[in-house]
């Protein structure tokens, strides 16, 4: 992991590092290996566009509050140790999610809240979670070995599933987090050649994307007080993302 590049600028020099490949090869097969990498770039990159913005509005919807007040913060902290009592066997089982959210969500009703509130916890989780997948595309980027990559994806949408019941009802989001989930452990037992290969690096970028929009049509929904979208809606979302990248309708351009 770089300490010193943005996303934007580790982005660039990946372009930059792509597109003097291409110019090289004569390959046909091997200019659309590269083009798909291009493309991917383009496609993480728009992601980390709407991350931004998102990450605008949540500190404007958050600005008035007073976050070193030390009673807050005393109730959030032990808020969060209560809440870590309560455990998630098997984050890819529907039931045991179940369960795990009927309990989350009566203890948050049931809490005694004085001088903080739900919305200062998912607040804080926006906050961690913003962090953690800007520091994910810096590394996309900037490496050129993905397992570790694919480890990372799969440990931050597993952190999400243990702390989306904050939102509410998030079935619908929990199902579409355990596909990408899925898509990331099929690929642990593969060999030190497919963790090096261009082919690894779109697919990495395009499942990083995908968890960051999952991340960002949520997120978005609780800071505008509308529903939580459903699976379909989701899905729905994240391709009309990835086409307005291929048509060069996204605002990013």
């Amino acid at each position: 992991m770089s300490n010193f590049l943005t996303p934007a600028a580790a982005y660039l020099n990946r372009r930059n590092e792509l597109l003097a490949g291409r110019s090289v090869v004569q390959s046909p097969a091997v200019i659309q290996t590269i083009n798909k990498a291009l493309l991917a770039s383009e496609i993480a990159m728009a992601t980390f566009y709407d991350l931004e913005s998102l990450r605008s509005l949540q500190q404007r919807k958050a600005r008035l509050i007073d976050w070193h007040d030390p009673k807050r913060q005393r109730e959030l902290l032990d808020f969060e140790l209560r809440c870590n009592e309560l455990t998630l066997m098997d984050e890819t089982d529907e039931a045991a999610f179940d369960a795990y959210q009927l309990a989350f969500s009566q203890f948050a009703a049931d809490y005694p809240w004085q001088h903080a509130s739900i919305e200062m916890v998912q607040n804080e989780l926006f906050s961690t979670t913003f962090t953690l997948w800007q520091e994910t595309l810096e590394e996309l980027f900037a490496a050129d070995h993905r397992q570790h990559l694919f480890i990372r994806i799969d440990k931050i949408l597993t952190f999400s599933i243990g702390k989306i019941p904050v939102l509410g009802e998030t079935r619908d989001v929990w199902r579409a987090l355990k596909t990408v989930i899925a898509s990331c452990r099929q690929r642990a037992p593969e060999d030190e050649a497919c963790f090096t290969s261009l082919e690894s690096y779109s697919e990495a970028a395009n499942l990083c994307s995908r968890g960051i929009l999952l991340f960002c049509f949520t997120t978005e929904a609780v800071l505008r007080g509308q529903a939580l979208p459903d699976e379909t809606q989701l899905n729905e979302k994240i391709k009309d993302h990835f086409d307005s990248v291929i048509d060069g309708t996204h605002p990013w351009f």
